[in-house]
């Protein structure tokens, strides 16, 4: 692979070529900016609900998990009552 080769620092300006940006090129530039910007202020928007969304699913799905010991232990206590009451008769 060739080395790349950098200007000697004794050549003149205008040998190296000339460089135009005009407005036309830079307003182009800008406009392309504006609406990536806008592209991804929206694109964060549907992330940041989809995030919302996850987070009341987990929520919901803890409060569930640590509702069903409860249950459990209020089931087989009434069960057990269930039973003391059928055999003290």
């Amino acid at each position: 692979m060739p080395a790349s080769r950098s200007p000697d620092p004794q050549t003149p300006p205008d040998q190296l070529g000339v460089v135009s940006i005009g407005a036309r090129e830079i307003y182009d530039e800008v406009i392309g900016l504006r609406s990536e910007v806008r592209s991804m202020g929206q694109q964060a928007e549907g992330v940041r609900e989809e995030l919302d969304d996850h987070e009341s699913r987990i929520r919901s799905l803890e409060a569930w998990r640590y509702g069903v010991p409860v249950a459990a232990l209020t089931g087989v206590g009434g069960a057990l009552v269930a039973v003391v009451q059928a055999f003290a008769k």
